[in-house]
């Protein structure tokens, strides 16, 4: 971090330089942490567009660049790992953004700035007011778990497995994770994005049966007990926000994924 500062204090076009991330919310930190930097710049710049800007700060072993999706519009970004294992996840901000602020940030930490901006930017700080899960994203929810599940069925039928753990990746994250998620909030857990450190918010003795191995027999187990366990959930959150769920739809659809195993 500090070759970052001394960097970015040598370039005319970076403005300012802003940590967030773990380090900048002081959790789930170790030494394995990355470093999450956004550059502040006006002007052309050379950033995020080749690897030669960043011999100034250390020996790069491999990068990737992408574009994120945020509340200011798309940003560039270059995900870099130095040869000395550290991952710097650099994103480029232009200064005009801050015309308008916008809410993206949790928490920061300010490390440059040379235009007295600090204050502009803290006005992008938008703390998680934990709202509840609204009934249209929960219908969403179920009814597209249910959907998805048939390709499940389907496919393990045919005997592809790999396809069907694909499958089932997404459907873990798209909407048992989601209803995890709020289950957890509704008892008063505080969490991590993207299932991040889930043993510590949610009971995870049910969730090693919803990861199969490569074999039919247990794919297909695999199947049913996420199914308990999704129903287990969403009744238990339909129960506390007084949401009605499809309940003859979903008997069918048992009746349905049970036709297609047995056939």
């Amino acid at each position: 971090m500090e070759r970052i500062v001394a960097w970015g204090k040598e370039q005319a076009q970076v403005r300012a330089l802003v940590l967030e991330g773990s380090l900048a919310k002081q959790q789930s930190i170790d030494e394995l942490s990355d470093l999450d930097i956004n550059v502040w710049y006006e002007g052309e710049i050379p950033f995020g567009q080749t690897i030669s800007w960043l011999a100034d700060i250390g020996e790069v072993l491999i990068e990737n660049r992408l574009q994120m999706e945020t509340p200011a519009g798309m940003i560039n970004t270059q995900l870099v790992i130095f040869g000395n294992g550290v991952k710097v996840d650099f994103s480029f901000w232009p200064v005009s953004l801050l015309e308008k602020a916008f809410p993206y940030y949790e928490k920061l930490e300010i490390l440059l700035d040379k235009d007295s901006q600090a204050g502009q930017i803290k006005q992008c700080i938008s703390e998680k007011n934990g709202a509840r899960m609204e009934k249209a994203e929960f219908d969403r929810i179920v009814n597209e778990f249910w959907f998805e599940l048939h390709y499940v069925a389907k496919f393990l039928k045919r005997g592809e497995i790999w396809f069907v753990q694909g499958i089932q990746a997404g459907i873990r994250e798209n909407y048992l994770l989601p209803l995890l998620e709020e289950s957890a909030r509704l008892k008063g857990q505080k969490l991590s994005f993207s299932g991040r450190k889930i043993e510590n918010w949610t009971d995870t003795t049910r969730l090693a049966a919803i990861f199969a191995d490569y074999s039919l027999a247990s794919n297909w187990q695999a199947m049913w007990e996420e199914i308990a366990l999704f129903e287990e959930i969403s009744n238990f959150i339909a129960l506390q926000y007084h949401f009605a769920l499809p309940q003859v739809k979903i008997e069918r659809m048992k009746n349905l994924l049970r036709g297609i195993q047995e056939g």
